[in-house]
């Protein structure tokens, strides 16, 4: 009876795990020094999203909040100094709008973004402002 039950919670956390990014789940890692900077991961389905800012003393804990109800998936990033916080805001599950700053970059369904001393890169380039 215990293998089997062990065998279920094990299942059950592989399925969770693997089907996390299916359902939407947001998040960041506590981030890293890396060199001059530091380095955050953050989890949103179908990105790979970095952000590096310039280590500093004024550094903030980078928070995330996710929010899916009946309008699309949002996520919320705020990171940065205590002098100039940026917000990067993902709004959409499947097709994706990015802001930063409250400015429009875009829409992208999946790939990587990078965010590197408050300049944003979708796939490599860097992102141009999109006048709505």
């Amino acid at each position: 009876m215990g293998s089997i039950l062990r065998l279920f919670c094990i299942s059950l956390i592989m399925f969770v795990s693997g089907c996390a990014s299916i359902y939407g789940v947001t998040g960041a890692d506590e981030g890293k020094k890396v060199g001059d900077s530091f380095e955050y991961h953050v989890i949103h389905p179908g990105l790979d999203v970095t952000i590096i800012e310039p280590y500093s003393e004024k550094l903030i804990p980078i928070e995330t909040i996710g929010k899916s109800s009946l309008s699309p998936l949002t996520h919320t990033i705020k990171f940065g100094t205590s002098e100039k916080i940026h917000i990067l805001k993902i709004v959409g599950k499947y097709e994706k709008d990015l802001y930063l700053d409250d400015t429009y970059y875009g829409s992208i369904w999946n790939g990587d973004v990078l965010v590197k001393n408050g300049i944003l890169f979708i796939n490599g380039r860097i992102a141009d402002k999109i006048e709505n």
